[in-house]
């Protein structure tokens, strides 16, 4: 019964990891790009 349960939990799990790593990717470009962008003004 737990089992059949957690079945339809398992997509919104892995969608939300999947979320997660690409916001935390989008913060990794925008610090990168900031950091070159300051690299360039000096």
């Amino acid at each position: 019964m737990n089992f059949a349960t957690n079945l339809p939990d398992q997509p919104t799990l892995t969608e939300n990891k999947f979320k997660e790593t690409m916001r935390e990717n989008l913060r990794f470009l925008k610090s990168l790009f900031y950091l070159t962008k300051k690299v360039f003004m000096l």
